[in-house]
């Protein structure tokens, strides 16, 4: 049995009651009592990192169009929140520096997860490491850079020798992958719930790593989970993750 209850961030800022990777759904996150969320990036043609899941805007937004062929300011004037429900309408695209001043007021830890397909995982690592190196504040834990790309992981450790980083995978276990963890100087690695069996965790926990599981919203599963110890869960839910 786990010594600890494990921790609960919430997955795309709190995605089952606000419009997913926004600032509204960041403080939707603090009252629900997290203190991780999680958030995606994608790179907008001018070199800002943004707050976006998806490669084209078209989900979230409405406009049909790949993030990486706009500049920041345009992608800015995008409506994100209408989709979700009418109360928020207007919410915008965040960019990362936006959302980590947000994080930091709120008292939230971030988890950075660089999109593999963005179309310039140098480029987009680089750009990563330079906001975090500039916005949040000095002196705390810096937050948590993830990546289903090994590239990218890779390039985040050369743009930050000092930067925490996280290995994810989904469906079957990267081949080596605790290889590249221990190359990369990899702080967790975060698997789909799939493929949390307790011989990954073991062995994981024994190269000392900490296990994150994703997308967790079963108030069951989480039971289980936390029975074979790992250690933070990602939900749409946290406030149902919290009470199993």
């Amino acid at each position: 049995m786990a010594a600890s209850q494990p921790s609960v961030i919430g997955h795309r800022g709190c995605a089952a009651h606000a419009p997913e990777n926004t600032l509204g759904g960041f403080g939707r996150a603090a009252e629900l009592g997290c203190d991780w969320v999680e958030f995606d990036i994608q790179i907008s043609r001018d070199g800002v990192p943004v707050v976006m899941h998806d490669a084209n805007l078209e989900r979230t937004t409405g406009l049909d169009m790949p993030v990486r062929f706009l500049v920041a300011r345009r992608i800015a004037e995008l409506d994100a929140g209408s989709w979700f429900g009418p109360e928020w309408r207007d919410e915008r695209v965040p960019t990362l520096a936006q959302a980590l001043d947000a994080c930091a007021v709120l008292g939230l830890m971030p988890n950075v997860e660089v999109k593999y397909d963005c179309g310039a995982l140098r480029r987009c690592a680089r750009a990563v490491a330079a906001v975090i190196a500039q916005r949040w504040p000095a002196g705390r834990d810096r937050p948590l850079v993830s990546s289903f790309s090994l590239r990218a992981l890779y390039w985040s450790r050369l743009a930050g020798p000092e930067q925490p980083l996280a290995l994810l995978m989904w469906q079957k276990p990267v081949k080596f992958w605790g290889l590249h963890a221990r190359l990369l100087s990899c702080r967790a690695i975060h698997v789909d719930a799939s493929l949390a069996s307790q011989a990954l965790l073991d062995k994981a926990h024994r190269r000392g790593l900490k296990v994150g599981v994703y997308t967790v919203n079963d108030g069951a599963l989480a039971a289980e989970l936390r029975e074979r110890g790992v250690d933070y869960i990602f939900s749409d839910k946290p406030e149902e993750m919290a009470a199993t």
